[in-house]
C-alpha cells in the first residue's frame, strides 16, 4: 500500500480557482471511467471527486484542515500549523487526495473526533 504524503507545497502547485475551467459535460467521459473503477472496487459510496484548486498559498509548516461546527452547521477549511496538530493530538483524516506521476498525496485533511467534529 502506498503511503499518503502530506506536503503543503503540493497544494501550492494547484491553480487558483479563478483560473480553473468549471466541471462540465466535456468531463463526462473521464468522470464515467472513474465511476466505473469505483463501482468495480465497491468504493462508489466511499469516494467521489473534487475540483483541485487553491485560493491562497499554504506555508511549508502548515496544512489545510477541515473543521465543522455541528451546532452552527458550518464547515471550514483553514490553514493551521502542523505543530498545532501535534500539540493537540490531532491526526488529520485524509479527505481530498491528489494524483500525479509519482502516486497520490493528501491535499486536505479533516479533524475527526469520536463525539463528532471539533471546531477550532
Amino acid at each position: 500500500m502506498n503511503q499518503v504524503v502530506v506536503e503543503s507545497m503540493q497544494w501550492n502547485s494547484l491553480r487558483h480557482i479563478a483560473d480553473m475551467r468549471p466541471i462540465d459535460d466535456s468531463d463526462g467521459p473521464c468522470l464515467e471511467e472513474i465511476r466505473g473503477v469505483l463501482l468495480k472496487h465497491g468504493q462508489a459510496e466511499r469516494f467521489g471527486l473534487a475540483l483541485l484548486h487553491s485560493h491562497f498559498a499554504v506555508d511549508d509548516d502548515e496544512i489545510l484542515l477541515e473543521t465543522t461546527d455541528v451546532e452552527k452547521r458550518e464547515h471550514y477549511v483553514r490553514p493551521v500549523k502542523k505543530s498545532f496538530l501535534a500539540d493537540n493530538g490531532i491526526q488529520a483524516q485524509t479527505t481530498v487526495v491528489g494524483f500525479d506521476a509519482s502516486g497520490h498525496r493528501q491535499i486536505c485533511g479533516c479533524n475527526p473526533r469520536s463525539s463528532g467534529h471539533f471546531h477550532l
